[in-house]
C-alpha cells in the first residue's frame, strides 16, 4: 500500500487517530465488518476523504477526541478488553468519569493484576505494542517451588519455549524474607500470550500471583487496586520518545 496523500488517509490510521482503537485493532474491526464508509462495509487498506461518513458498530466517528492517557491497577478477574460477549467484567467498568472512548494498550491476563495503560491514542498504542520498539514490561511473580538463581540467569542468555528462543531483558529473585514466598522479577519486551507463565513453567515453577509493575518508563507505584490515574505530561513524552527506557532497571 502507498503512503497517505494530502487529501486521503488510510482508514485504520483515521480510526486510531479518532480514538476508536489501536491501528492493529482497527484493521481487525474492518475485517469483522464493523466499520462502514458511507453506509457500506469498509475494505481493509482503503483510504478515505474528509467528506466520507465513517461509523463503527453503528456509532458515527466524526472528529478526533482530546487525547487521554490512563494508568490502571487492574485487579484479578477483569478482562483487558472493551467488551465481552459473555458479559464478563472488563477493565472499562473500572473507569468512571472519562467521557472519551478509550481502550487498553495490550493485554494483561484475567488472572493477573497490576499496571495496565489505557488511551485513545492509536499511535502511542502502536509504539508500545509493536515488537520493533522493544518496550519492556516488568512483572513480579510469586512462584511455587524452591529458589534457583541459576534458572533466572539462564533466562538472560535465552531459553527455548515452544521451539522458539526467548531472552529476558532482566530476571532475578528478590532477597528472601523469612515467612514470605519467593518472588521473581522478570522484564520482557516480547508480547507473546502467557509468556511469563511459560518462562516460569520452563524453570519448574508454578505461579501463585503475577503482577505487572512497569510498562516502559511508567511504574505502577502505590496506585491502589482497582484505581486509576491520568499519566503526567512527562510520562506521556517518555512513552513516546524513550519507550524502551524500562529496559534499564
Amino acid at each position: 500500500m502507498g503512503s497517505d496523500t494530502g487529501d486521503e488517509v488510510r482508514l485504520s490510521r483515521f480510526l486510531a487517530g479518532a480514538g476508536v482503537a489501536s491501528r492493529r485493532h482497527a484493521d481487525l474491526l474492518i475485517e469483522q465488518g464493523r466499520v462502514l464508509v458511507n453506509g457500506r462495509k469498509a475494505k481493509l487498506g482503503e483510504k478515505i476523504r474528509a467528506t466520507d461518513k465513517i461509523s463503527v458498530d453503528g456509532r458515527s466517528v466524526t472528529s478526533i477526541e482530546p487525547r487521554v492517557y490512563l494508568a490502571l491497577n487492574k485487579p484479578v478477574g477483569y478482562l483487558s478488553t472493551c467488551s465481552d460477549p459473555f458479559s464478563r467484567r472488563t477493565v472499562l467498568s473500572l473507569i468512571r468519569g472519562v467521557k472519551e472512548r478509550i481502550f487498553p494498550i495490550g493485554r494483561l491476563d484475567q488472572d493477573a493484576d497490576g499496571l495496565l495503560l489505557l488511551t485513545n491514542d492509536g499511535e502511542l498504542a502502536y509504539i508500545l505494542t509493536h515488537p520493533k520498539h522493544q518496550v519492556v514490561k516488568e512483572y513480579m511473580v510469586e512462584v511455587i517451588g524452591e529458589r534457583d538463581d541459576d534458572k533466572a540467569r539462564e533466562m538472560l542468555s535465552g531459553i527455548y519455549i515452544d521451539g522458539r528462543k526467548v531472552v529476558a531483558d532482566y530476571a532475578g529473585f528478590l532477597p528472601s524474607k523469612e515467612g514470605r514466598r519467593e518472588r521473581l522479577r522478570i522484564g520482557v519486551h516480547e508480547g507473546e500470550k502467557h509468556l511469563v507463565k511459560k518462562m516460569c513453567a520452563w524453570a519448574g515453577y508454578g505461579v501463585r500471583r503475577l503482577t505487572r509493575t512497569k510498562v516502559g518508563p511508567v511504574r505502577l507505584g502505590s496506585l491502589p487496586k482497582g484505581a486509576w490515574r491520568r499519566l503526567s505530561g512527562s510520562e506521556v513524552r517518555a512513552l513516546y520518545f524513550s519507550p524502551d527506557r524500562g529496559a534499564r532497571k
